[in-house]
């Protein structure tokens, strides 16, 4: 049995390689890019109006309108002194203008414009380059790419961007108690939660599956199915299983396909039968647990580091806060308890409240939860008022869940 912290070294260690694909730029919302990307232009392209008002030079109190500037004009009016152009937020300042004064500050009367004050040389101007020079990197390698970072992909010229392309995943569930949720459970039969516990899980956390299965407890179908899966996937996620039980033949179907087995069993509580492998091809091989909260707690530490990494994210490892636990709890050495809390804020301080549960079976006790605290393997007692490490869950916190 192995720490949590060596556990998570060694997935990350054999993640595998993210590779570079080409995507529309309209499709690469989620998407890491994989290359820096610069500005074709200046940003604005030419001097603009940041505001309606009128265009001048100089900083006399009379002036004679010209015809008005709007967004879109290809700028061919020019200025002298005294003269001026209405004109309309984006549109081109005019060639001999030097500031632009807000219709506020300004009366008309009989063609021609009369100001109180001026401002100064510049206002209410956006100049050729102010934003951006052309050239200039705007967007980073390792970006998880949002929607502001597709419209500044936009602006600088870019209709086609290389991203890190997202892993494949398939998902089995074990079981030949297991059935499909709309029917009606028989004695020693029980629902699959699983399969829909993970595929929102990874799906919230930005990596939806590409296949889900199910398989019963026989050890000839497991291995087939896993032979058939493992050559259309990258990753391979099965939950169930994995322990030492006379029915729990997903490791020994792994390993008589070739696969390796770094770990099998993690010093932690729920999820200490957990085992993680690649196959002969380097893809990197999950065995869960079968209890659901095993199974949420297993993705939310393992899996969604590992997806990304292999999906090019510069932040892959958890955030640890810090928070106050709400009651008191009581623990045997030896294994890092992740207690599933509801994290709130209070006068400045994160809380931790712990839901009472039966187990890690009980999902009835997530229902409410948002983060996970972490009470050490060496620690026994813990008080109300103490102080513990935790993080939120990647569907709760986003990008705030890594650095």
């Amino acid at each position: 049995m192995i720490s949590t912290a060596d556990a998570l070294q060694i997935v990350l260690e054999n993640s595998g390689q993210p590779f570079v694909i080409q995507v529309p730029l309209e499709d690469a919302a989620g998407f890491v890019l994989a290359n820096d990307v610069h500005s074709d232009i200046d940003m604005p392209p030419f001097n603009r109006s940041a505001m309606d008002g009128f265009a001048i030079t100089g900083d006399g109190l009379r002036h004679e309108l010209l015809e008005e500037i709007v967004a879109g004009d290809s700028g061919t009016v020019t200025l002298g002194q005294g003269q001026a152009a209405p004109i309309m937020t984006g549109a081109p300042v005019p060639e001999g203008a030097d500031r632009i004064v807000i219709v506020e500050n300004s009366r008309v009367e009989e063609s021609v414009l009369y100001l109180d004050n001026v401002p100064d040389p510049g206002a209410n101007i956006c100049w050729r380059g102010q934003d951006i020079k052309e050239g200039q990197t705007v967007l980073e390698q390792g970006t998880k790419l949002a929607s502001q970072h597709l419209g500044i992909a936009a602006a600088a010229g870019r209709g086609v961007l290389d991203v890190f392309s997202k892993p494949r995943i398939v998902l089995v569930t074990t079981g030949t108690e297991v059935i499909p949720p709309t029917w009606i459970p028989s004695p020693g039969t029980v629902r699959n939660a699983n399969m829909s516990l993970m595929n929102a899980q990874l799906s919230l956390g930005g990596f939806p599956v590409d296949l889900s299965v199910h398989s019963e407890d026989d050890p000839e179908s497991l291995k087939e199915t896993f032979k058939q899966l493992l050559k259309c996937t990258d990753v391979l996620i099965v939950a169930g299983g994995v322990s030492k039980g006379t029915r729990d033949f997903v490791p020994s179907a792994l390993e008589s396909l070739g696969v390796q087995l770094h770990f099998r069993m993690v010093a932690q509580k729920p999820g200490k039968p957990l085992l993680f492998g690649n196959d002969q091809e380097g893809r990197p091989v999950f065995g869960l647990p079968g209890n659901p909260v095993s199974v949420m707690v297993s993705i939310e530490e393992y899996v969604l580091p590992l997806l990304r990494k292999r999906a090019g994210c510069k932040g892959y490892h958890k955030r640890i806060y810090h928070g106050e636990l709400t009651s008191d709890y009581s623990k045997k050495p030896g294994r890092l308890h992740f207690l599933r809390v509801i994290a709130y804020r209070e006068s400045h301080i994160w809380k931790l409240h712990h839901p009472e549960s039966s187990g890690s079976g009980d999902l009835m006790s997530t229902v409410n939860v948002n983060a996970l605290a972490l009470a050490g393997e060496d620690v026994m007692s813990l008080r109300a008022g103490d102080i513990l490490p935790f993080h939120f869950f990647c569907s709760t916190a986003g990008e705030l869940s890594f650095a």
